[in-house]
């Protein structure tokens, strides 16, 4: 929903427009947003005059060092002066990486990340996952085991008649 808000606000055509604030349900504005400075950078790369222009004075650490508030109205002001459309930006999707999709990633260079990424998943939900894991080096993934707690394990036995049940948990007296 954050990125929804942000484009939503950066694409809305107005220089006016005040940054959506935590009295909303999503604050872009804060510390631990997942809009962070290169996330807003990152977005106009597949814009050619913008893209050199942020190159020029924002490739830098002191990047970091701007408020949000002020990146934030300077992008959308570049938006405005560029004339930069919704359909121009790019995102790309963060995809946490591992041993195996690095040990993919140099036995097949001709396959594109995705496909990497995709031929990582099918190898884990695959029945051959060990073989799999030991034909290409890798220690075998330790088994997830699921565990009860507060359940115990009821043995069925044989069915009981009433009168050994009585006899086996109760003493009886004749009267």
């Amino acid at each position: 929903m954050p990125f929804k808000t942000y484009n939503n606000w950066l694409f809305d055509g107005s220089r006016t427009t005040p940054i959506p604030k935590a009295t909303e349900k999503v604050d872009i504005l804060k510390y631990n947003s997942p809009i962070t400075h290169t996330f807003a950078l990152q977005m106009f790369m597949r814009h050619g005059p913008l893209n050199h222009y942020l190159d020029e004075y924002f490739n830098n650490m002191g990047l970091r060092y701007l408020e949000k508030e002020e990146l934030f109205l300077f992008l959308k002001n570049c938006v405005l002066d560029f004339r930069v459309l919704r359909r121009d930006t790019v995102f790309y999707p963060y995809k946490a990486k591992n041993k195996l999709y690095d040990i993919l990633r140099d036995k097949f260079p001709e396959l594109k990340n995705h496909d990497v990424s995709l031929f990582c998943d099918i190898v884990e939900k695959s029945d051959d996952r060990d073989n799999i894991y030991e034909t290409l080096g890798l220690a075998k993934p330790p088994k997830k085991e699921k565990i009860k707690i507060g359940k115990k394990k009821i043995n069925k036995k044989e069915k009981i008649t009433l009168k050994a049940f009585m006899e086996k948990h109760f003493s009886t007296i004749n009267v």
